[in-house]
């Protein structure tokens, strides 16, 4: 997974304290950030997927919050807020104009949102209408304090299923 090893390098290099999972689906992030020592607040809609395993339930280091993340009220700061495959489900002015700026106000000063979407050029494209186009210059510039720290594009080949999928991922930093 591409992803995880990007993440893992933002956080050996920035030791975020408190980070902040959205859509924590399959645990990936949340475990990955507890190993390194963090307090990890995981979201993710379970009515709709399976439960939370056993396991994750009674780790330390991790809080699971039960919530569709449009609901989730963000009520603390955090160094890291990880938003991974979620952008593009969602109204593009919602996420450009209040969902970033939520997270702009509930990051630490020099905390840091990872977030990930589709290329529309991607297979995934093929498939779901509904999905919401962004591009590398919708997060270039936000009227917050913003600095695009780092970007990347990634192809990833998707097991089983004989498609690619192009993603992009964006590091933005709190000034």
């Amino acid at each position: 997974m591409e992803w995880a090893r990007l993440v893992s390098e933002l956080i050996e290099k920035y030791h975020p304290k408190t980070i902040l999972d959205l859509w924590a689906w399959k645990w990936y992030f949340s475990i990955l950030a507890a190993s390194y020592w963090a307090q990890v607040d995981a979201v993710e809609d379970t009515s709709i997927r399976n439960q939370f395993p056993d396991y994750l339930k009674a780790h330390p280091n991790v809080t699971f919050h039960e919530s569709k993340i449009e609901e989730f009220e963000i009520t603390k700061n955090y160094d890291l807020v990880i938003a991974k495959h979620i952008v593009m489900y969602m109204d593009k002015e919602y996420v450009l104009w209040e969902f970033i700026n939520s997270i702009y106000q509930h990051l630490n000063r020099w905390g840091f949102l990872f977030l990930t979407y589709h290329h529309t050029d991607s297979e995934l494209w093929n498939e779901k209408e509904w999905l919401v186009e962004y591009s590398l210059s919708d997060f270039k510039s936000f009227r917050w304090n913003y600095t695009l720290k780092d970007f990347w594009d990634y192809t990833n080949p998707a097991p089983g299923i004989n498609k690619e999928y192009k993603i992009g991922y964006v590091i933005l930093q709190k000034n």
